[in-house]
């Protein structure tokens, strides 16, 4: 493979001798061209041999992989045309390479392999390795490349651990973390661009590949010191209200985009045991004199939940004379929402956009005790105070959606 340049870091992960090597490196650091590498040098290197990419799901491995990797092979070194319904390569010194997808383990089962690249690791589920993958090396004593980004002290963590604690008994483990920094493809210019439009803590996770916990406040940046305060209603400013459907309680986050660009809080709706028409009454009621200016970003599932007469949510905020409703046109990734409104609370660099006036007593409750579920991402919704950031979300998310990162397609 001396046709094929690595920068730095790829060529010290490259060359290293360990058996099992564990790399956590932020996006676009490379590390789908050090995979394309170092399948088909084992694959060369080892004649006979059988030589796996796993990603997390099928279409991720033939996204990712396919294409790039017959790409990179001579067709000269091809014993056949490769099969693209099986994602398999022979090559005429009678190795194989293949393309495989976590998510359907039993197909991973009942063979020995020679060299395994499971990329992607911190979404792969957690028993492809330890339970289906780890005996496939049993008989061939093969070599393993762990790749991936840092997501949070999860089974790619352990892992990862095992390069890095010194114990004899995992010697043959080396483990590396590296920035996109690091990395020739991504200039300094566009990691300022990634710093100013994410939230410290998803920067940290997905530029410089740390570890971060994600248990705990949902809405971490908030603090009250800085974001709460006298931020009252200007009548000579647009309205922007984001809706939460939920029947108990019917929740309007009022937001106006002030002229330094700052997006304010300025004042809540939380109507209990109430319905939709209540709450296009209650906003008509504060902002009669203002309903020209007045911009609604509802759940789009209001768009499909029908009442008694028919009618939709939305239908019925149309009905009561609103006529500007932006939403997408199905539901945003939790996560993407999440982050809009974190980046908005405080950027990478340090700049807060958002500011919440003191008589919104729920956002501000809603900023402080919404939390996950231990462990894992999920919301934990038992507290039920999530509805006035999840209001905020639809608005926050339509109007200053966060950078996505995307990996075949697929924004993590």
């Amino acid at each position: 493979m001396s046709l094929i340049k690595l920068h730095p870091k790829q060529h010290e992960v490259f060359h290293h001798k360990s058996r099992y090597k564990v790399v956590a490196a932020g996006r676009r650091w490379g590390k789908s061209l050090l995979s394309q590498v170092s399948l088909i040098d084992k694959a060369i290197e080892r004649p006979g041999s059988l030589n796996w990419y796993v990603a997390p799901s099928y279409r991720m491995a033939k996204q990712i992989m396919w294409d790039p990797i017959n790409r990179m092979i001579p067709a000269k070194w091809l014993k056949k045309k490769p099969n693209e319904t099986a994602m398999r390569i022979e090559l005429i010194n009678h190795s194989v390479i293949e393309l495989k997808g976590a998510d359907n383990p039993d197909s991973l089962r009942g063979v020995g392999i020679d060299y395994l690249v499971m990329d992607e690791m911190q979404d792969i589920r957690p028993g492809a390795w330890s339970a289906v993958l780890r005996p496939t090396l049993l008989t061939t004593m093969g070599d393993v490349l762990f790749i991936g980004t840092s997501k949070s002290y999860n089974h790619f963590y352990d892992l990862w651990v095992l390069g890095n604690n010194g114990d004899p008994k995992y010697r043959d483990w080396k483990s590396w973390q590296f920035k996109t920094i690091s990395s020739p493809f991504v200039t300094a210019a566009e990691i300022r661009k990634f710093r100013d439009e994410m939230d410290p803590k998803t920067f940290r996770q997905e530029l410089e590949a740390s570890f971060e916990a994600i248990s705990g406040r949902v809405y971490y940046p908030f603090d009250r010191k800085l974001h709460v305060g006298d931020y009252p209603f200007n009548p000579k400013l647009p309205i922007h209200i984001g809706q939460d459907f939920n029947i108990d309680p019917m929740s309007s986050a009022i937001f106006q985009i002030q002229p330094n660009g700052e997006v304010w809080a300025v004042d809540e709706i939380v109507l209990f045991s109430s319905n939709t028409q209540e709450t296009c009454e209650e906003i008509e009621r504060r902002y009669w004199r203002h309903m020209n200016q007045i911009s609604i970003y509802p759940d789009p599932a209001g768009g499909a939940r029908q009442h008694a007469r028919g009618e939709t949510d939305l239908d019925i905020f149309r009905e009561k004379g609103f006529k500007r409703i932006f939403h997408h046109r199905k539901h945003p990734a939790i996560a993407d929402r999440v982050n809009s409104v974190n980046k908005m609370l405080l950027t990478a660099e340090g700049t807060v956009r958002m500011r919440i006036d003191k008589r919104c007593k729920h956002l501000i409750d809603s900023f402080e005790r919404t939390i996950y579920k231990e462990g894992g991402r999920e919301v934990d919704k038992s507290l039920s105070v999530e509805h006035q950031t999840d209001a905020s979300g639809y608005f926050l998310q339509y109007r200053y959606p966060a950078r996505k990162i995307e990996v075949a397609g697929i924004s993590l």
